[in-house]
């Protein structure tokens, strides 16, 4: 309730609503990606009630305090081995600037490191599915993902910042704010002409891609929260100009379309036992054809 009546530049329950307002905008007035109005696509009002879950009724219950569970737990487990602390370097005797820019390349690298973990393994891919099961995106489809995410997978994240000494309030501070307006805008249905900006930071542009079933990489691509150096480095950036991304899952007609149903889907699979795939894969790898001024991206379709 003091978060509620005490309005302030970093408080979460009255900067969430402030961008959602910001990126519906953007929506409205800006061209159009895809073919269908900000209102009336699928699942916009279901998109509407995940906000109001993630960043309220979880914010509520505690991001916070989940992290600080695993602080708690994380340097006990270190003092049972003999180990009282594990700080490298306090981030707190830099310059504010350097305090900044090593704040932000971490949060960045980390969630872009739990992004890919998100897909690369079948457990976690059960639950990330939810969020990729859209077939039309908004500025609300960033927050459509399950709760197993945001209030037992990502506060482990924290624990490369107690290397640095940044406090679990520091962290929660950081991994709230740091991006968060672009992972709002890179899910907007809007057309954007960023060019090689594009290569720099996420947006539209690259981010439907990441929700594409029709791309090279079996495990997904374009992973980032902000800046995209990380899926350049690691081989992950894909931005073709000769395709359109085709939005969802290869198994999208198995994912219920009820917020109740998406909560419960990942651990019916997990006890029903069943087999996940979490290969995005649908077409065969790109073949790169050599001509006499450049390189050409061909796609080659499976033979039936």
């Amino acid at each position: 309730m003091h978060s509620l009546k005490n309005p302030s530049w970093d408080n979460p329950f009255y900067i969430v609503p402030s961008i959602c307002i910001i990126t519906f905008i953007l929506e409205v007035i800006l061209p159009k990606k895809k073919n269908y109005s900000t209102l009336g696509r699928k699942g916009f009002f279901l998109d509407l009630f995940y906000v109001f879950f993630i960043d309220f009724l979880l914010n509520i219950i505690g991001f916070y305090a989940m992290t600080s569970v695993v602080e708690f737990i994380f340097r006990k487990s270190l003092s049972a081995i003999g180990i009282d602390s594990v700080v490298v370097a306090d981030i707190h005797n830099l310059p504010f600037f350097f305090q900044f820019l090593v704040a932000f390349i971490l949060v960045d690298f980390v969630q872009w490191l739990g992004h890919y973990m998100l897909h690369r393994f079948n457990f976690l891919w059960h639950f990330h599915k939810i969020h990729h099961a859209q077939e039309e995106l908004g500025f609300a489809s960033t927050r459509h993902f399950h709760w197993f995410e945001y209030f037992v997978f990502k506060p482990l994240l924290y624990i490369p910042f107690n290397f640095l000494n940044f406090s679990v309030a520091e962290f929660v501070g950081i991994y709230l704010w740091f991006g968060l307006f672009f992972t709002f805008f890179s899910h907007c249905n809007v057309k954007v002409n960023w060019k090689w900006f594009n290569l720099i930071f996420i947006s539209p542009e690259t981010h439907y891609w990441h929700h594409a079933k029709n791309i090279p990489h079996k495990f997904g691509v374009n992973y980032a929260s902000t800046l995209t150096l990380w899926d350049h480095l690691f081989g992950f950036f894909y931005y073709p100009k000769d395709k359109e991304p085709i939005l969802g899952v290869p198994d999208q007609k198995e994912i219920p379309t009820s917020f109740l149903g998406q909560m419960i889907h990942p651990f019916k699979e997990l006890f029903t036992k069943k087999k996940e795939n979490n290969q995005m894969l649908i077409d065969q790898p790109i073949q790169v054809v050599k001509s006499d001024t450049t390189k050409q991206k061909v796609w080659k379709k499976k033979k039936k």
